[in-house]
């Protein structure tokens, strides 16, 4: 009942009572018997959706003034704070049916989060993580990436989605954002960690005490159990003074009860040494650069806390992959470095470039733009500290509202003048990764920063779709002609999926089938809400699943290329089928050859594999009034890496032109065509279900944790 969720709320009105189904804060969600929460954010005001939200379904809703509509409605000073009461009721309060830890500071939040998550889970059972990065039952992506902190209805919901599926421990990113609106509300912490704090946010915060202020409230008694704080800044030792749970303090400040140092290992990953009460501790880790030694101590002693046996933290420490983004070396056998990470504030970029330093022996190159709408007076300092790096290159972060030339012209402010000759300027963000790319000599490194995994930019009310890794390691390809080498006819299958669990069996068999062996099959999962991934799953290991959120089958593909990696890259889409000798007869055309794609004809009709078939060389490119290469189907394609890579791939849009793929492509080298259809559509009557047969038939695994990536 509405009456049930609203007790205990201080100054609370409420008009009629009613029963209550769902809870949801977007009009747009509701379902009949939902209570509709109107917030009232920066730019929208909930209560202006209400009538809609009525219109859908909604029974009550929760107000900060009274609505002429016909519903039960319950009356609160502020909707925000009173959502996580109600939400943590309505679910019946699942936080506390588990074992929280909630990790709060201006950087390394997620990072520690994932070797909680590591550190916290069994084979059995495994750990939640809830974040930047998105929301993981072990390797298991749940949720898609939104705000770092859920609100409070989505984040109850979610722990209530954990509690009925057995999760016993979880560890979350709590943000200053979602600690100041309320967010965590309704959340019981039974271990909260703080990490450090450095001027970040301060344009919605006003001062750095109020940012304090802001993390300070998670250490609350009637929030936390205890707390872990690293006391290596002013404001963890300030912290530790003040609260009144159980504190253990660790660092390299004297003060600290557990002593921390940290020794890099360049990119095999760092040693942390700990000493306390318990004696001394050594903990190895894959995470690279010194900086990491504060969110390797966090998490061990976290899990310490909770139980967890000092060596099986270690080891899971130990073996925990880094999170995407978070110093992702993208490069793979070429002699140089290219590397992604989320850095963006100034003392992050300073311990990037330091960690650069340390790991390479050339030149380090840096890619930099700042957020839109963010605390813009950092924007100088950011590029003061850039100019530690050797070349840079300042360009387009997601401007948002703002002007783009206008954020890099405050950042250009904080260049030092002696220095200004490191620096270039490149509006477009995915010019400015290539052309690093391009300019890098052996043994030089490329940081790509401030967007980590971030898969789309912002311009004003328009998402644009750009992955900086993909960018990168298709710029990598361009330059790099040798590869595959080892296996110079070896091919990459990418195929693109979006709620496709009728089809996608059938598709993936007719490339198993094939007269000749792929060397991989990447399925890149474009949004799907459906089994698509299920289905993907059970051809492992020979495929490998890649999930993204909706970003469109152009994008789709470039994430697979940048997965795969042989000579040649063929495309396929689930719903259609090849041909079963659709890869030798397009090998037999190239081998030898200085060709760099061969297409074949395409057919809506089911195939027939007696079919004779004719090559011929592509050497027109007008066909009745049409353009050839709007003729050339994706699915037929079959690429030679490098070049593929020369021509940026495919647009970042949700709707991709392929043609000018193709054409782009054909100025760097020979197309010929199989004039002859050797993809088609899967019919309606296929046997969808039926799972591939033969000796070089894959089966599942029974763990197929590794075979699942996701892009954010």
């Amino acid at each position: 009942m509405l009456s049930d969720v609203a007790r205990g709320l201080s100054g609370v009105q409420l008009i009629g009572d009613v029963e209550i189904r769902g809870i949801t804060f977007d009009s747009r969600a509701v379902h009949p018997g939902d209570v509709f929460l109107a917030y009232c954010g920066e730019h929208r005001d909930g209560h202006l959706y209400a009538g809609e939200a009525v219109q859908r379904g909604a029974t009550a809703i929760v107000v900060e003034r009274v609505l002429d509509l016909a519903v039960a409605q319950c009356v609160v000073p502020s909707v925000s704070e009173a959502a996580g009461h109600i939400a943590s009721k309505f679910y019946d309060h699942p936080s506390r049916s588990m074992s929280v830890v909630g990790v709060t500071g201006t950087n390394g939040k997620t990072t520690t989060c994932q070797l909680l998550r590591a550190c916290l889970g069994t084979e059995d059972q495994p750990a939640a993580q809830i974040g930047t990065t998105g929301s993981f039952l072990g390797d298991e992506l749940i949720m898609h990436p939104s705000l770092s902190t859920p609100e409070a209805p989505t984040l109850q919901s979610l722990f209530d989605q954990l509690r009925l599926r057995g999760t016993r421990r979880v560890a979350m990113e709590v943000t200053s954002h979602g600690l100041d609106r309320h967010r965590v509300s309704g959340t019981h912490f039974n271990v909260g960690v703080f990490l450090n704090l450095s001027p970040e946010h301060l344009d919605y915060h006003g001062s750095m005490q109020e940012y304090f202020v802001a993390k300070r409230r998670m250490f609350e008694q009637e929030h936390c159990d205890a707390a872990i704080i690293c006391v290596d800044d002013e404001w963890g030792r300030k912290l530790a003074g003040l609260c009144s749970i159980p504190v253990i303090t660790f660092g390299r400040h004297e003060s600290a009860d557990v002593k921390m140092s940290t020794q890099g290992m360049g990119l095999d990953g760092l040693l942390v040494r700990l000493a306390g009460p318990e004696g001394t501790t050594e903990i190895s880790s894959r995470l690279i650069g010194e900086i990491n030694g504060c969110n390797v101590a966090a998490a061990f002693l976290a899990a310490r806390l909770l139980g967890v046996e000092a060596s099986r933290a270690a080891h899971a420490i130990a073996e925990c992959v880094p999170p995407p983004g978070r110093f992702e070396v993208i490069t793979r056998d070429e002699p140089y470095l290219s590397v992604a990470d989320y850095a963006h504030t100034p003392n992050a970029l300073e311990a990037l470039i330091a960690t650069a330093r340390e790991v390479s022996e050339g030149e380090v190159h840096l890619v930099l733009g700042a957020r839109g709408q963010r605390y813009s007076a950092k924007r100088p300092e950011m590029a003061r500290i850039a100019t530690q790096a050797d070349h840079i290159r300042l360009t387009t972060d997601s401007p948002c509202d703002e002007d783009p030339m206008e954020i890099i012209n405050q950042m250009l402010s904080g260049v030092p003048p002696m220095r200004r000759d490191r620096v270039s300027v490149e509006l477009d963000r995915a010019t400015a990764i290539r052309h690093s790319v391009r300019d890098m000599k052996p043994g030089d490194i490329l940081l790509i920063t401030g967007r980590g995994p971030e898969g789309t930019q912002r311009f004003g009310e328009e998402e644009v779709v750009l992955d900086d890794r993909v960018v990168a390691r298709l710029a990598l390809d361009a330059r790099n002609e040798a590869i595959g080498d080892s296996d110079p006819m070896g091919v990459s299958v990418v195929v693109v999926a979006s709620n496709a669990a009728e089809t996608l069996a059938a598709t993936l068999r007719s490339v198993v089938e094939q007269t000749v062996k792929v060397h991989e099959i990447v399925v890149v999962d474009d949004g799907s809400t459906d089994d698509t991934v299920e289905v993907a799953l059970s051809f492992a290991p020979l495929v490998r699943v890649v999930r993204q959120p909706r970003f469109g089958f152009g994008a789709a593909r470039n994430v697979g290329v940048a997965q795969s990696s042989s000579r040649w890259v063929a495309f396929l889409e689930a719903g259609h089928l090849w041909h079963r000798k659709k890869l030798e007869l397009q090998l037999s055309v190239l081998q030898n050859s200085d060709a760099v794609l061969c297409a074949s004809d395409w057919s809506g009709e089911d195939h027939d594999d007696r079919r004779e078939v004719d090559v011929q060389l592509m050497v027109s490119t007008d066909v009745g009034g049409e353009s050839i290469f709007e003729q050339i189907h994706s699915c037929t394609v079959l690429v030679r890496r490098d070049v593929y890579g020369r021509t940026g791939g495919f647009e970042q849009l949700v709707e991709s032109d392929e043609a000018n793929v193709w054409r782009r492509l054909s100025t760097l080298g020979p197309v010929r065509k199989i004039k002859q259809p050797l993809t088609f559509c899967v019919t309606p009557d296929r046997d969808f279900e039926q799972q591939p047969s033969g000796e070089n038939s894959p089966r599942r695994s029974d763990d197929d944790s590794q075979a699942v990536t996701s892009v954010t």
